[in-house]
């Protein structure tokens, strides 16, 4: 079987899309392609088929008919989409050239979101939000079948479209790529790790003042952090001078990275915070990294979100907080710090968590029977 993974907003090599959905396919024997907007390349690899373009800056209607035309190369049997774009490009392939396709959509984001919406004053964002709303509600109800990669995402959906197939996916990491690390914790050096947007909305303003009061509290700590980020262009007031100059702290400052090359980077992070803001989004938004993290071996502190107590319980190996409590958040470091044996016992019960309940390989079966069902 054929399969391709249609995106108009994830790179080639994005880590779900490629690292473990079509990895799992070409696996299982069978042939995939990979269609994104965002990067011009055309290329094999690991069996993968790439052929993408850069429509960063295409009108909607150019990108979808230069998706159609690239549909059309492949013949597949079988789209998963990513975007409600993908979908409607899909759908616009599936009735002009091939009523037989199946179109699966994988949602693992809000449409519409804060992102889409953010360019926008606020009658506009009002006007807007209805607009993509009912776009998306639009084309979903023609897809064959819905993937989720969590709970409160897949409501809406579930609601409108009960009789649609779908499945939960959730974000679990393939442990064929994270090595099982002895933990360590040294109570004269700190190794600290941020990735993601340099937002504040996704916890960079948080994680810097947590940076900053740590390095006050402990001023014979060494602390050094990796920061793998980009800005965000909703926010203006990103910057790297938010990063506290202090003596005791040292800062690397690194751009997006291939996976492999992001996984070697913080493999020896001490602790993983995300901090992120507590709104409505974030809430009932899983972290992606949450299981990826906890994979490593190394203990998490998390910003107190209900989709994360939905989907696990992270007692024995980290901490719920609220993400603005600096004084919380110090103590929970201080006690890592002074309490070897708990940080060793958190350490290895988030490897063993992982081990036994939420990686890739158990799911792997689910997913790819759900896809080979679906053309019958």
């Amino acid at each position: 079987m054929k399969v391709i993974f249609l995106t108009s907003g994830h790179d080639p090599f994005d880590d779900r899309i490629f690292f473990h959905m079509s990895a799992s396919l070409i696996r299982h024997n069978h042939k995939v392609c990979i269609i994104t907007s965002t990067e011009n390349k055309i290329d094999s690899c690991e069996g993968i088929k790439l052929n993408c373009f850069n429509g960063v800056r295409l009108k909607k209607r150019v990108k979808v008919f230069e998706f159609v035309n690239r549909i059309k190369e492949e013949n597949p049997e079988v789209i998963i989409c990513s975007e409600s774009l993908a979908v409607y490009a899909s759908n616009k392939y599936k009735k002009e050239w091939n009523k037989r396709v199946k179109i699966i959509y994988d949602i693992t984001e809000w449409y519409p979101s804060k992102k889409n919406l953010c360019a926008y004053n606020q009658i506009n964002k009002g006007i807007n939000l209805v607009k993509l709303l009912l776009f998306n509600v639009w084309v979903s109800r023609i897809v064959d079948g819905f993937i989720f990669g969590e709970y409160y995402k897949s409501r809406l959906y579930r609601f409108l479209f009960p009789r649609t197939p779908f499945i939960y996916i959730p974000y679990y990491p393939d442990l064929r790529y994270i090595d099982n690390l002895n933990p360590e914790i040294n109570a004269e050096k700190l190794r600290l790790s941020y990735s993601g947007k340099l937002t504040d909305d996704k916890g960079f303003g948080n994680f810097t003042k947590l940076i900053d009061e740590l390095s006050v509290l402990y001023p014979d700590l060494k602390i050094e952090v990796k920061i793998i980020g980009w800005p965000d262009v909703c926010e203006k007031n990103n910057s790297k001078a938010k990063m506290p100059q202090k003596k005791n702290v040292s800062v690397t400052y690194l751009n997006k990275l291939p996976y492999f090359e992001y996984l070697n980077t913080i493999r020896d992070t001490d602790i993983f915070f995300d901090l992120r803001k507590i709104d409505f989004e974030n809430s009932h938004s899983l972290p992606i990294k949450l299981f990826l993290y906890a994979a490593f071996g190394r203990p998490v502190i998390f910003s107190d979100l209900k989709a994360i107590r939905k989907a696990i319980d992270i007692s024995r190996f980290g901490y719920l907080v609220n993400p603005s409590d600096l004084k919380e958040i110090s103590d929970i470091v201080h006690t890592y710090l002074t309490d070897e044996s708990k940080y060793l016992f958190q350490s290895s019960s988030a490897r063993k968590e992982i081990e036994e309940k939420y990686h890739w390989s158990i799911i792997e079966p689910e997913f790819i029977e759900f896809v080979l069902s679906l053309p019958k």
